[in-house]
């Protein structure tokens, strides 16, 4: 009887496990099907045409070649690749690496196998010449792909897109649709004259009647000056950009919130039903090549241009050449859509029709690209910061932006540089696309920022009194010298946190621990800048010492200090790893 119950109470257990394996094999198939289509639809969305290319292998030089994905608009051409595994595959990517070259070096043989295997698509295919095709090869990730930019730059042949990437575009696509392309453009570095036919969309925009502000009625220093001016949605989606912090960019110099969809939904249902423009302002920082004419065509520096002087304003007609500082969300309702979409065949005309009003700042050709986004940022934030509460994480990144030598501007870029170095690779929150990572602003707010800081209160001390580097020269702003210090304050605290997480590998590796909570690095931090007046900047090996002596329980039930004790438990790490006694503890 024993051995009957003993048999059915395993075939039950087998049972079960064999349910839970069917399952999770189900949820892993979902979530691959949901990743295919979200690459599908990021490029589908924004007018380009899908051929499906999968399973269909043909020779191209020395190799057999298969693609995942094949995009096309007009002569642009986007191959894509698909990668579900969790790690990298270094062979997979160096194939796909080899697998490209081959094609750009046999264009015309491509394209030609395209035309053959797509008949019902060759018209399109043969529409151009082979020289004007502009091939591209995307590699992404379903998972954080961990490869470094180094090794990014070892495969030039290829782009790669990790998940928030991918997300990104997406949202995109699902926001504006087919104007999401410009956005595809400008990250493939794509001009004008490069799409279509050579020249199909150059030229120059003519604005009869702008409104030139007196320099003194701005309140702008610099000499930054502002023009009003009326222009068409149609030409704004075309000719417009946006810096959004959570993009695909990786400068310092981005301050915009993603666009929102609902608010993008709405304000184009309110345009379907009124047919109206709208009343207030869109801000915009105009580009470099701006110029003023007067009634007989003659070109006036705006310089010279007095008090609401009569002249025109001589926009160029380039993709992605106006930045939008304040008012993406009412531009981009305008969006071009297929016909079948809700309110197009309402839109279009309107598209054409309605001129938005717009302000423009013109800056100074001399005047340097921190100094044009430090001013950008701060209308950005004055116009919004009273309508809707700017989140924490945005905040920091503006204040990197307004001033890069600033303590938050300084830890905010050594967050960045952590986040592409081994031991934090891919792990901080830096984007709203990410999920379930590690907060940064309580970290930069309440722990890095006194770490790095170039002017620690007195009888504190930071980094900055060890580094090496050009001090006289950081002093004077210098961008050079500024990433030599945070490169070498990323390349400290890395180096620390590997000995860390070498000590404790277990709770590093468990997502349940509080090993990787804001608290245990905010602690950890602490107890690093406080070390430095006795320690200074050590290496691996007497870190290890130090730290393999600390007993601490980081489970989520046993570890016992909350977010108010950060200090607290810089103190426990300082006395038992670094051998501190109670009088150092009080003094530091």
């Amino acid at each position: 009887m024993q051995g009957h119950e003993g048999r059915k109470y395993e075939k039950e257990v087998h049972q079960k496990e064999t349910n839970s394996g069917a399952k999770s094999c189900t949820i892993k198939k979902r979530k691959v099907l949901a990743f295919r289509k979200k690459i599908r639809s990021s490029f589908t969305d924004a007018g380009f045409t899908y051929f499906s290319t999968l399973d269909k292998h043909f020779p191209i030089g020395t190799r057999t070649v298969e693609l995942d994905y094949l995009f096309l608009y007009e002569n642009i051409i986007v191959i894509c690749e698909d990668n579900t595994k969790q790690k990298k595959d270094i062979d997979h990517i160096r194939n796909k690496n080899e697998s490209f070259a081959e094609i750009r070096n046999n264009k015309t043989a491509f394209l030609n196998w395209l035309s053959n295997t797509f008949p019902e698509k060759a018209t399109m295919v043969k529409q151009y010449r082979p020289e004007r095709y502009f091939l591209y090869y995307i590699y992404i990730s379903q998972t954080e792909l961990e490869i470094t930019e180094d090794e990014k730059n070892r495969y030039s042949n290829l782009l790669f897109w990790d998940p928030e990437t991918l997300s990104y575009f997406n949202r995109m696509a699902q926001c504006i649709q087919h104007s999401a392309r410009y956005e595809i453009f400008r990250y493939l570095g794509l001009k004008n004259d490069e799409i279509g036919f050579s020249g199909s969309e150059g030229g120059k925009t003519t604005i009869k009647a702008p409104i030139i502000y007196p320099q003194e009625a701005t309140g702008l220093r610099n000499g930054v000056r502002v023009v009003s001016f009326m222009m068409s949605a149609e030409k704004l989606l075309r000719t417009s950009y946006v810096l959004r912090k959570d993009s695909w960019e990786e400068s310092m110099f981005l301050y915009q919130r993603l666009i929102e969809k609902d608010k993008v939904k709405s304000i184009r249902a309110f345009l379907a039903q009124k047919g109206e423009a709208f009343y207030n302002n869109i801000i915009v920082a105009l580009p470099d090549n701006v110029t003023f004419e007067d009634d007989a065509g003659t070109p006036i520096l705006v310089e010279n241009i007095g008090d609401f002087q009569h002249c025109k304003l001589v926009l160029p007609d380039e993709m992605n050449s106006i930045c939008i500082i304040d008012g993406q969300h009412r531009i981009f309702a305008h969006y071009e859509a297929p016909a079948t979409e809700k309110y197009e065949l309402q839109i279009a005309p309107l598209r054409r029709q309605l001129h938005l009003l717009v302000t423009g700042l013109i800056f100074p050709t001399e005047m340097k690209e921190p100094e044009r986004k430090q001013i950008q940022s701060q209308i950005f934030l004055d116009i919004n910061d009273n309508t809707k509460k700017v989140a924490p994480n945005v905040l920091t990144h503006i204040e990197m932006v307004k001033d890069p030598f600033s303590d938050i501007g300084l830890a905010r870029r050594v967050i960045e540089r952590l986040n592409k170095k081994r031991v934090f690779l891919n792990r901080f929150e830096l984007s709203a696309l990410d999920e379930s990572k590690i907060k940064v602003a309580s970290i930069i707010k309440f722990a890095l920022r006194y770490l790095v800081t170039v002017t620690p209160a007195e009888g504190k001390t930071s980094l900055y009194a060890y580094w090496q580097g050009n001090k006289e020269a950081f002093q004077q702003k210098d961008e050079a010298s500024l990433n030599d210090y945070i490169e070498f304050c990323a390349n400290s605290i890395d180096l620390y946190f590997s000995a860390i997480r070498d000590a404790f590998k277990s709770s590093w590796n468990d997502p349940a621990s509080k090993m990787l909570s804001v608290i245990s690095i905010n602690g950890f931090i602490i107890a690093f800048n406080r070390q430095l007046n006795k320690y200074g900047v050590s290496d691996y090996p007497f870190y290890s010492s130090c730290l393999r002596k600390l007993s601490i329980d980081f489970s989520k039930n046993g570890f016992p200090y909350t977010s108010s004790q950060y200090r607290k438990f810089s103190g426990r790490i300082l006395a038992e790893a670094f051998d501190f006694t109670n009088e150092e503890l009080e003094t530091t």
